[in-house]
């Protein structure tokens, strides 16, 4: 534990406990849409097409669930009564330029033959810095669509990656950003969750993606997620 004091602060209190499975579950509990939202998306993103039909439905169901869609870059995407998404000139561009490393990685999930919700977890050390570099690259590319005038693009960058790659990207706002994690670099972001989850789960003898009741957020990001939101610096009244 020496080695991650300081950057322990989302599975972990101030002083270094692990925070229990029954705080978690707690704090899951009062995410409901956001639940709803991911166990959607855990579902349809399964696989990728080339044509970008399951982006576009996951990607506008969490940006619309973190009311990224009121106003910015995404601002009118809408999941239609017959499931297609109106008004996504701005995620056929951003699929146009990322479509193939997601698509590479998405098959190479099971090919691996490792657990889905596990995945990160599962993966060597040289292996999880190869698809850092590329989840990095694919954000980077990703920033002229998703800034905003008011917005940082890695937030809209993180959320699309997560609506599709729930099993390995983190969707961070800009609180977390700032407060939170206090880096720009994804990598980083997610490296640490790796060596969190593995230390809380060391600590507690208990699988994190595990904790939710329901069985909606069943992949580590999606849980650590939920606490990551917990982290934020609360607002004070007026």
């Amino acid at each position: 534990m020496e080695e991650y004091v300081g950057t322990h602060n989302i599975l972990f209190t101030a002083k270094g406990d692990a925070i229990t499975p029954d705080i978690i579950n707690e704090e899951i509990i009062l995410f409901k849409k956001y639940n709803d939202a991911v166990d959607t998306i855990i579902k349809i993103s399964q696989r990728l097409d080339s044509s970008g039909s399951e982006f576009f439905k996951c990607a506008t169901i969490i940006l619309k669930n973190f009311g990224m869609t009121r106003s910015g870059p995404f601002m009118g995407l809408k999941t239609l009564k017959n499931g297609n998404v109106n008004h996504h000139t701005i995620l056929q561009n951003c699929w146009n330029e990322i479509k193939e490393p997601l698509i590479t990685i998405r098959k190479s999930i099971p090919e691996s033959g490792c657990s889905r919700d596990r995945y990160l977890l599962s993966l060597e050390e040289s292996e999880l810095e190869e698809l850092l570099a590329i989840i990095w690259d694919v954000t980077k590319r990703l920033l002229p669509y998703t800034m905003g005038e008011t917005s940082y693009g890695l937030v809209g960058a993180s959320k699309i990656l997560f609506s599709v790659l729930p099993e390995i990207v983190l969707p961070i706002d800009n609180s977390q950003w700032l407060h939170v994690f206090k880096t720009v670099d994804l990598g980083d972001v997610i490296r640490k969750m790796v060596a969190e989850i593995k230390d809380w789960e060391g600590e507690t003898s208990e699988k994190l993606n595990k904790m939710d009741k329901s069985n909606k957020l069943t992949t580590l990001p999606s849980v650590y997620n939920v606490m990551a939101m917990s982290a934020r610096p609360k607002k004070k009244n007026k």
